[in-house]
This record gives C-alpha cells, structure tokens and sequence, in this order.
C-alpha cells in the first residue's frame, strides 16, 4: 500500500511540475514578413537631404510625411510561391488624402525574402533565422558596393519606437556600417517584428566635403531618413 501511495504522489508532482513549466513558443520565421493581400503598414517619415556647393553654406530640406504600404494583388511566380504587390502612398499627415507613390512586390519562400524596390531587387533577410548571420543583399541586382553583406543582429529582443510602442522578439538587420573619413558615411539598418513586419528603418548616407578648409566632417550631400511605424492591419 505504501509503495502505491509513493508512486502516486511521484506520479502527480510529475504533471504538476509540467504544468507548471512556462511554454516555449517557436516564432516562425515568415511570421517576420507576413504578406497578406489587404495588409498595410503606416510609417512617419522624417527626411533630410543635403546638397550643398560650398562648404558651410546651408543646403538642407527637411521632410515630415507619413507613408502606407498596402498589399493590393498576388501572383504565381516560377518558384511556385505568390508574389505580392505592394502598392505605396504618401501624405503630409493624417489629415490629408493619400497619394499615390509607386510599387514595388516581395515575394517571401523558405530560404529568403525579396523585395523589389523600384527595380532592384534585395534580399532583406534569410531563413533561418540566426543571430550574426551574414548574406549579399545585392544578390539579385547589378549594385557592386562593398557594403553589400548584411547581417542579422539582436534577434529576439525588444525593439522600442520613438512613439513609446515597443515590440518583443524583434530582429535588426544592419544592412551597411561604413565610414571613410575623407569620403562618406554610409549606415543603414531594418529592424523587423514577429506577425507585423517592418518597424523601423535609418538610412544614413552622407559625403564629405574634401577640401581641407571646410574641416572634418562637413557634409557636401546626402539623405537622413528615419521611417519609424504608427500603425497596422487589414482592410
């Protein structure tokens, strides 16, 4: 009778113990680049473009606009996956009518995402996903930059926006983290979150001035753009 006793009490802190264990949940990889047609995404967009002719000399427009990424139409494509459309808009700002800006597609497979940005493909991330994973963004266009290896960073931690709203279990791709100290300065990166896509972007791409009189430093052209998410779903 004892022995039955002991195996029984063995027996239920067993299922208590396993029920007890939190449950680790496997965020799918594609989750990350979910493509649904009547998915959008809206972003506030803060931009700076430099060009100047002598150092010193002003030269920036600045730009404050709000861009939608709505997913319109899907296709067959020779791989045998969809290929969606995705239409973009702009507007100054919530109070005003969206704008028509161009298309671009994407099209996600299990190996990799690809999106073609006016005409240019790039490969934003590859499957799986792996912290400090290294690929050629460029691999399917004609672009010969040396800053073409992306790498996969900070893989599921959390990633808060200016606004306050934060995400967990995102991802950071650094998509280029060069500077020449004469020439340029060329950082961009994408972080990215689990069921909703891209969150935020920095593109950082300036050139120097080379004379020696304007100093260290002194931006002759450029962008700064930083497209940071307000909103998301389905229509």
């Amino acid at each position: 009778m004892r022995n039955k006793f002991d195996s029984f009490i063995l027996l239920f802190l067993l299922i208590l113990s396993g029920c007890s264990s939190p449950e680790i949940v496997k965020i799918a990889d594609q989750s990350y680049f979910p493509l649904r047609v009547g998915n959008y995404l809206i972003y506030q967009i803060k931009e700076t473009t430099i060009s100047q002719t002598t150092c010193g000399k002003g030269g920036e427009t600045l730009s404050n606009y709000q861009l939608k990424v709505l997913a319109t139409d899907s296709v067959k494509n020779p791989t045998g996956g969809l290929t969606y459309t995705l239409h973009r808009y702009t507007r100054s700002d919530s109070t005003q009518a969206w704008t028509d800006l161009d298309t671009w597609t994407a099209t996600v497979n299990n190996n990799q995402v690809v999106v073609n940005e006016s005409n240019v493909l790039y490969v934003k991330f590859i499957f799986p996903l792996n912290n400090n994973t290294k690929w050629n963004g460029n691999l399917y266009n004609d672009l010969k930059q040396v800053d073409s290896i992306y790498t996969l960073t900070k893989l599921g931690q959390p990633f808060t926006l200016s606004s306050g709203k934060k995400f967990l279990n995102t991802f950071t791709v650094v998509q280029a983290n060069n500077m020449d100290s004469i020439v340029y300065l060329d950082n961009r990166l994408e972080v990215y979150a689990p069921a909703v896509g891209l969150i935020y972007k920095s593109t950082v791409q300036l050139h120097w001035f080379t004379d020696p009189s304007c100093g260290l430093y002194e931006v002759k052209s450029g962008v700064v753009n930083y497209q940071s998410l307000l909103s998301y779903g389905h229509q």
